[in-house]
């Protein structure tokens, strides 16, 4: 399983996201980019990138 937060990279927001691969973390990580902060597609390889490297393995 792995693990995806939010706060790592935005400060202060608490939105936090579990799925079993990384492709489905940086799907819920674009998702999450459009409706809470307002990215655009523009944005999204940008937003690919960090959500990847704050990505860590849970139990």
């Amino acid at each position: 399983m792995k693990e995806f937060d939010c706060a790592d990279v935005v400060p202060g927001c608490g939105a936090s996201f579990r799925a079993p691969t990384s492709g489905e973390l940086v799907a819920h990580g674009r998702l999450h980019a459009e409706r809470a902060h307002g990215k655009t597609e523009p944005d999204m390889p940008a937003v690919d990138v960090v959500v990847r490297a704050a990505i860590r393995d849970v139990r």
